[in-house]
């Protein structure tokens, strides 16, 4: 394949990598100039239609991806019963080679690595793209640090059609697999999730939570085992990293992170507080009843009423009736304040606290005996930072004395720095732009000095922080405004001030090439490759033919030996023809005695022309003679 062209612009450099999807070359895109990475599917994947119609709809789906943690899709084709992707070329190493080199990561190296995974995932899934491959063999590392995502589209295409848990090639992904991939059942945005943090196990630990013989063991595992906690395995991992772990990899995906961005905040959190303990985690409160065995009645008896009593009924029944009924008087009194004090009068009804802020809200509910706490912050763009988003229970619910109501904060609106796109290509600047969030408003197209569609100015300057969304315009070159000129008649002018003319009428003299004429003396210019007259764009390119006057000739001889002429005459007749453009003169007749000598006839000419010798009548030779040539006389 190495050399092989495809799509008439990917031209194989060398082979990179290779899976049980595809094998990855290395490619130059020859007309962008820049290589590029091509994703090239394996035969027995495309043998089925189905496949083949799922992976180019997906396929196409993540190529509208846009996302500086995704490798961008550029292109989807094929061509001769080849299926191939053309990606992004990332120049760095797998996130499974950059562990396997450093045995494991610290805690803050890992947080910031998957910060990037998340926010790569989160605006897929915003998009409606669920990867359902998450592993480190999927995620590059570049030269720079920077984090991407690879293989979005593919893996569901083929996730849905061709592997089993018996497969040999699944084993890889098997050990990143939800509970619910390995059932073979519904998976949704919290199966990345769950994905992602198999993959913080990894990188923290330097193990894998599950191993096996086969890829059904290890998919058992996923459902069945718990996970050992990675703290035991590496004690310097931190306490609120473990326990973003241990939510992200729930069994049941209601426990999990309900979305990227929750757990991105955690993450953060985590930056800042190492030990900290803010992770919830989505159990129920509330146990369940239990159900107490009633006394039987025959056993009541018998425990009142025990065999061998010997005492009189009236005896007994006073005996126990007394203290029995001041004791009931007195039950009854305490159970009243009881159910008084937990069931009747100190039960709350808690108030709405959305979109309140967070300190007045907390004040709202001490008042009211009731706790506070904060189940994760996220960006919202139409409440304020630390303002409350949602409340749980809703409002209205009656509950207990110093129950906790968890709230979600607002970090506000998203923000971002507006990148410097200016000086780049219109196409450069808008995929810039995307890749930060923001929209791209109406653009502006003006001449300039600049080339042709080079960003030369944004409606917002770079580096300044606007909430995510924002709108950015862009002013983009035309080139220079086009000026018309007339060519001037420089045929007949020597070279120089045909140069002088040239640069007045705002031309550019670009070649100039030198003939022989007969007519023009050294140094004129006898041809222009523009028209005199015509109009031009200014400083267009000229071409002069310069000419080097006559050439030069050289006479020559032509010599024949007339002893060697076969006759019984003691004179014959010698006549010389020449044929010159088409046209025949005679250049020579005369009668010479047949002896000894060699008779030598000089001939003038100029360029190429071709001689017949006749003698008596008769064509003795034909020559060709090229006067600008010396020496080579004919004999």
């Amino acid at each position: 394949m190495i050399g092989k062209i495809l799509g008439g612009r990917y031209e194989l450099i060398e082979k990179i990598g290779a899976g049980g999807m595809a094998i990855v070359y290395k490619a130059r895109c020859n007309l962008l100039n820049r290589y590029v990475a091509v994703k090239i599917l394996r035969p027995e994947l495309v043998e089925d239609e189905n496949f083949v119609k799922r992976f180019k709809r997906e396929s196409q789906a993540a190529a509208s991806l846009s996302h500086h943690n995704i490798v961008n899709v550029y292109d989807v084709g094929q061509e001769d019963g080849i299926y191939y992707i053309v990606m992004e070329y990332v120049c760095g190493k797998t996130l499974k080679d950059y562990v396997r080199e450093k045995g494991k990561l610290d805690s803050r190296e890992a947080i910031k690595i998957a910060l990037q995974i998340g926010a790569a995932l989160e605006h897929a899934h915003k998009n409606g793209i669920v990867h359902r491959d998450i592993k480190p063999q999927n995620i590059l590392i570049g030269d720079d640090f920077t984090v991407k995502v690879a293989d979005f589209g593919i893996a569901r295409a083929v996730t849905s059609t061709t592997i089993t848990l018996a497969g040999s090639n699944v084993v890889g992904s098997v050990h990143y697999f939800s509970p619910e991939q390995a059932r073979g059942g519904h998976t949704d945005a919290k199966s990345d999730i769950y994905s992602l943090g198999i993959v913080l196990y990894e990188m923290v630990t330097g193990t894998l939570p599950f191993e096996g013989d086969t890829a059904v063991s290890v998919a058992i595992k996923h459902i069945q085992e718990k996970v050992k906690p990675p703290g035991e395995i590496n004690p310097e991992i931190y306490k609120s990293l473990q326990d973003i772990i241990q939510k992200a990899i729930e069994k049941q995906p209601e426990r999990r992170y309900q979305s990227a961005g929750q757990m991105i905040e955690d993450l953060k959190r985590a930056l800042e507080e190492p030990n900290g303990d803010f992770v919830v985690f989505n159990y129920d409160s509330d146990a369940p009843t239990q159900m107490i065995k009633p006394i039987k009645d025959e056993e009541a008896e018998t425990s009142s009423n025990p065999k061998g009593s010997n005492k009189k009924p009236w005896v007994k029944m006073l005996l126990i009736g007394i203290p029995s009924i001041l004791i009931m008087i007195l039950a009854f009194f305490i159970g009243a304040r009881i159910f008084e004090n937990n069931f009747v009068s100190q039960e709350i009804e808690i108030p709405d606290i959305e979109k309140m802020y967070f300190d007045d809200a907390k004040k709202l509910l001490e008042d009211n005996n009731l706790y506070i706490s904060v189940e994760g912050r996220i960006h919202n763009d139409e409440i304020e930072k630390d303002y409350i988003i949602s409340q749980h229970p809703e409002k209205g619910t009656m509950v207990k004395p110093e129950y906790t109501v968890r709230v979600v904060l607002s970090l506000g609106p998203e923000t971002v720095l507006v990148p410097n796109v200016e000086k780049s290509t219109k196409r450069e600047a808008e995929i810039a732009l995307e890749n930060h969030g923001l929209t791209l408003g109406e653009h502006e197209y003006i001449n300039s000095e600049f080339p042709s569609d080079t960003v030369i100015g944004q409606s917002i300057p770079p580096n300044t922080e606007v909430p995510k969304g924002t709108e950015i315009s862009l002013i983009i070159s035309l080139g220079p405004e086009e000026k018309l000129v007339t060519v001037g008649n420089y045929i007949g002018q020597q070279l120089d001030v045909a140069k002088q003319m040239i640069n007045g009428d705002r031309l550019k003299l670009d070649k100039v090439r030198e003939e022989y004429s007969d007519v023009a003396s050294k140094g004129t210019v006898i041809e222009q490759s523009l028209t005199p007259g015509e109009t031009v764009s200014e400083y267009r390119s000229i071409d002069l033919v310069v000419s080097l006057g006559p050439q030069p000739t050289y006479p020559k001889d032509i010599n024949i030996d007339l002893s060697s002429i076969n006759s019984d005459k003691e004179t014959v007749n010698i006549v010389v023809k020449k044929t010159q453009n088409g046209q025949t003169t005679e250049v020579y007749n005369r009668f010479h005695t047949v002896n000894d000598e060699v008779l030598t006839i000089r001939l003038e000419g100029k360029g190429v022309a071709e001689y017949e010798i006749y003698i008596d009548n008769e064509l003795a030779y034909k020559t060709i003679i090229d006067f600008t040539k010396k020496g080579d006389d004919t004999g």
